[in-house]
């Protein structure tokens, strides 16, 4: 009975180990559309992906991150079904645009929108490793800033 017990044993750790072979972890991953450059997002308004309480405040974070690397990332209210409605919203087609690009904020994504073409500027996965602050730091590294000394301390 106790050498079927060690057998039992012995197989169920060696298929647990084998499964957890086939989980692997997502990297993050990004995008960077061919015709637009990091360097000409000075102006971002940063919004939710969605409308929960915890995605408001993610937004929050990001747009502090941006701050403080010497973006202008500027806070937009409102409820848009989708992007392109958010996107249609704060830079219509035809006028003159405040701001360069839309930043859609999610837990596992930032979406940069171009406002004068309307396309994906840039888009960051975070996969299982970047988490929000790493993603931004992607963000930042595409749209060249340079990291603003902290005064005092």
């Amino acid at each position: 009975m106790t050498l079927n017990k060690l057998i039992l044993t012995t197989v169920c750790c060696a298929a647990l180990t084998g499964c957890s072979l086939l989980w692997h972890s997502k990297k993050a991953s990004e995008q960077a559309h061919k015709t637009t450059s990091g360097e000409n997002y000075r102006a971002i308004v940063v919004i939710a992906g969605n409308d929960a309480r915890y995605d408001l405040r993610m937004s929050a974070m990001v747009r502090e991150q941006l701050t403080d690397a010497g973006v202008t990332a500027l806070k937009r209210s409102g409820r848009w079904g989708t992007e392109n409605d958010a996107v249609n919203d704060i830079c219509p087609t035809g006028q003159a645009a405040s701001v360069d690009g839309i930043l859609f904020v999610y837990y596992n994504q930032l979406t940069l929108i171009d406002c004068r073409t309307h396309v994906r500027a840039f888009e960051v996965q975070g996969g299982d490793e970047a988490g929000l602050p790493g993603m931004t730091k992607r963000l930042l590294a595409y749209l060249q800033t340079k990291p603003v000394p902290k005064q005092g301390g």
